[in-house]
């Protein structure tokens, strides 16, 4: 099991697009992608519900988990999403 901090850079914080961008990203992954709000629940990567649910504000740093056969590939796919912004 990996995991990792990020902080959500995203001026309007983890709405709608991000939240797409990172479920169709997350979707083709064997392993299990949860992140979690500081202080908060976990909620499924692969959920656009469960991403909607956490309420990730702008500055607000967030943890990623990842476990399974490609977990390697998928928190690097995690990390370029934060990295660019979710390409906004």
């Amino acid at each position: 099991m990996l995991n990792k901090k990020f902080v959500m850079n995203c001026k309007e914080g983890f709405h709608l697009r991000p939240a797409q961008v990172l479920v169709e990203q997350a979707t083709p992954f064997q392993s299990r992608i949860e992140i979690q709000k500081a202080g908060g629940e976990k909620a499924d990567a692969k959920s656009i519900l469960g991403m909607m649910s956490l309420g990730v504000e702008t500055g607000e740093e967030v943890e990623v988990f990842v476990d399974g056969p490609d977990e390697n590939t998928a928190m690097a796919m995690v990390e370029k999403l934060f990295a660019t912004n979710f390409d906004e």
